[in-house]
């Protein structure tokens, strides 16, 4: 059976692995989000906390190896230049996305999970970030579909 990635540029083919790496960890924090918390929260919330510090990894990893030099955004820009304001579109999110994660990560180490940070808000706060780059992902995925018309996957 053939290699997809050998019919991929090595930018795009990196940024195939770097969007399953996304994937999986936002599949770990949903995990952790997921486990049972009630009577053990400070437990729950360092499982959290470790998964969430993968997931800011991840995104780390994805704006390096879209907005670097020769990266995706530059590739595409090159290839298909009328998707400038698509790419500026997902560019802006970036920020946003290390910024909340970021913000997640400070609140899980200094706030106790209970009156201050009640369960259910904690959850909520982590699975609106987690909707955000999902969405982040879907839009990327459109985006070079519509510059390559090729599905990078990450979804295995």
């Amino acid at each position: 059976m053939p290699d997809p990635d050998e019919d991929l540029s090595p930018t795009l083919a990196e940024t195939a692995r770097r969007r399953a790496d996304l994937r999986e960890a936002l599949v770990d924090v949903e995990q952790a989000i997921s486990r049972p918390a009630v009577g053990r929260e400070a437990d729950w919330a360092k499982g959290v906390l470790l998964r969430l510090e993968g997931l800011a990894h991840a995104i780390d990893e994805h704006i390096e190896i879209t907005e670097r030099t020769e990266g995706l955004y530059d590739e595409i820009s090159a290839k298909a230049p009328h998707l400038a304001t698509k790419m500026d579109r997902l560019r802006e999110e970036h920020p946003v996305l290390r910024e909340r994660t970021q913000a997640l990560v400070a609140k899980l180490q200094s706030t106790e999970i209970g009156p201050a940070w009640p369960l259910g808000e904690a959850r909520d706060d982590l699975q609106r970030l987690l909707g955000q780059i999902v969405r982040h992902r879907q839009l990327g995925s459109d985006l070079v579909w519509e510059a390559y018309n090729l599905d990078i996957g990450g979804i295995e």
